[in-house]
């Protein structure tokens, strides 16, 4: 961890919080607490944990949200997945979706963004990739948080950008003063929470005056795919992390078989109840889009496609969300310049949304 810790408040208080350092490496603080009265946070291998114990020190983890947050922990340590995000291929894309969720249609325009801004939050950071692929401005603090392991991957990447602080924290229990954050951004995030506006209305608080905050959220999916996801995922959620990867990789292996079919399917006709529109459709864009969750993608890896199925089916909070639905957030929020941009192929997944605290 980074040696500036004047930002860190005592998550429930927000009461200052007093450093104590046990071991240091460079810049960095290894070990040691954060105290504020009788409550202390520790600092174990680098990172503020502002988590309960059992999320970090490798106790078996009961309940719902921490079955999401350790699907998502699991996943982003195994060393299989550790490539993911390096390729050409996985930085254009991940590129696009940070732009989308800022509501920038260029490149310069999101490099203008960090520019002028002093101090930024990943919330629901994952392994950081917004932070080492698109570290723009050198002199923005920026911070990221996860409830779940994944935050030691993200410190690995990271510890060489001296801007960049991450700590293990929940959404629900920020260890940050309100009006805190120019930028704040959660990529497919909140709607693994158990209660997804709440979640929202939390970021809200953090972000200053005029700042700015993003986020991408799951749809509603067309009439069978969403009934097929909620009977599906009744067995999946429930699963092991290892027998739900092997459904997943099923999933992958039926999209790629699919994506082989080169015939096209032609819809002759609206079918307006199901939601299918006519016309010609590749075979896998069409299952996938209309029936079930069989994610590929020639140009990405089968690893990456599993993780993708993993992704869905996997962690026990998985919500959707209309459009209409998640304008009222930011609206009742009193957020303006609302945007939503929708990048390609990305139709029948979820909404990338943007707007500016009044």
């Amino acid at each position: 961890m980074k040696n500036n810790l004047n930002i860190f408040v005592d998550p429930k208080t927000k009461k200052t919080l007093a450093l104590n350092v046990r071991k240091t490496a460079d810049d960095e603080i290894i070990s040691g607490t954060l105290r504020s009265g009788t409550k202390t946070y520790p600092i174990v291998n680098g990172i503020p944990r502002f988590v309960e114990k059992s999320l970090y020190d490798g106790s078996l983890i009961l309940g719902t949200e921490r079955q999401t947050a350790k699907s998502f922990g699991t996943k982003w340590r195994e060393q299989r997945n550790q490539h993911i995000g390096d390729t050409l291929q996985d930085i254009k894309d991940w590129k696009e979706q940070f732009m989308a969720v800022l509501g920038c249609s260029s490149e310069p325009r999101l490099k203008n963004l960090f520019k002028k801004a002093k101090r930024t939050l990943n919330a629901g950071c994952g392994v950081g990739w917004s932070e080492y692929l698109f570290n723009y401005n050198p002199e923005t603090e920026r911070h990221c948080i996860d409830i779940s392991l994944s935050v030691e991957v993200a410190y690995r990447k990271t510890i060489r950008l001296s801007n960049v602080i991450v700590s293990q924290a929940s959404i629900f229990n920020l260890p940050y003063r309100d009006n805190t954050f120019d930028i704040i951004y959660s990529l497919g995030v909140i709607h693994h929470t158990p209660y997804p506006q709440k979640a929202f209305k939390a970021l809200v608080n953090k972000l200053t005056p005029g700042g700015l905050l993003g986020v991408y959220v799951y749809n509603k999916k067309l009439f069978l795919r969403e009934i097929a996801d909620m009977e599906i995922r009744k067995y999946t959620a429930l699963m092991s992390y290892e027998k739900c990867l092997e459904f997943s990789r099923q999933m992958t292996r039926l999209g790629k078989s699919l994506k082989q079919i080169r015939e096209s399917v032609i819809i002759d006709e609206d079918i307006k109840l199901l939601g299918i529109k006519k016309g010609s459709y590749n075979l896998q864009k069409f299952v996938y889009d209309h029936f079930i969750k069989c994610w590929y993608n020639p140009k990405q890896d089968m690893d990456y496609a599993d993780l993708v199925n993993q992704d869905w089916y996997h962690p026990y909070y998985a919500s959707h969300h209309t459009k209409e639905e998640v304008a009222a957030w930011f609206k009742k929020s009193g957020m303006k310049n609302i945007k939503f941009i929708q990048p390609k192929g990305w139709e029948h997944s979820g909404y990338f949304v943007s707007g500016r605290k009044a």
